[in-house]
């Protein structure tokens, strides 16, 4: 089912697009909090794809809280960057063999397929602030690639193509009431510690704010 941006609006409750987005982990609680919106639930990678499992994160996002993702792997294998797992800040090293990825770790592909599935979950848990995701991101360009993402799974478009190359200028063209729908699916983004100034006025900056 795909939706029409334009008629997600739900009052004034909701942020905008950029407004209390960039958030780190001693901040993520008081952040979400002037919200109304509960402690974000971590949920863990899994083993197979690197990525947390699709389940867990339904489940999570039914119970009408956010879910801490992350999501290294799906970014790096549609954006060509690098997979550094944000825990430990040590990038895999990459196996270029037939069908591998990360060497120990998932392909590209399914690295890819799984970050889509993520979006698109999160998309139909519900309309409502506070039970999307709270992805980890390293900077403001990791953050546009999931919000175009979060974008084109929202009205049915192609995923992959909207992470891969985003447009900030046209999302944050967007109608207010449009632009706090996309709040929907991404609650707000985990950024390294001491980096939320930045990566907030980076994102300003793209987006012609």
């Amino acid at each position: 089912m795909t939706v029409s941006l334009e008629l997600l609006g739900r009052g004034p409750s909701r942020p905008d697009l950029l407004e209390d987005l960039v958030v780190d982990d001693a901040t993520v609680g008081q952040t979400l909090g002037r919200w109304s919106v509960p402690a974000p639930t971590v949920v863990a990678p899994d083993r197979m794809t690197g990525q947390p499992a699709l389940d867990e994160v339904a489940a999570v996002l039914a119970g009408g809280n956010p879910a801490v993702v992350d999501v290294a792997p799906g970014l790096a294998a549609l954006t060509g960057g690098t997979s550094t797992g944000p825990a430990t800040g040590v990038a895999p090293t990459t196996d270029t063999t037939a069908g591998g990825g990360e060497r120990g770790g998932p392909a590209p592909e399914q690295s890819a397929a799984h970050l889509v599935d993520l979006l698109t979950v999160a998309t139909h848990a519900g309309v409502g602030f506070g039970s999307g995701l709270v992805p980890r991101c390293a900077d403001a360009d990791q953050v546009w690639a999931l919000l175009s993402g979060a974008v084109a799974a929202m009205t049915g478009g192609d995923v992959r193509a909207a992470v891969a190359a985003p447009d900030p200028a046209r999302i944050a063209g967007l109608p207010r009431s449009a632009r706090e729908a996309i709040r929907d699916v991404i609650t707000a983004v985990l950024v390294p510690a001491g980096a939320v100034a930045s990566v907030a006025e980076a994102l300003a900056a793209a987006g012609g704010a």
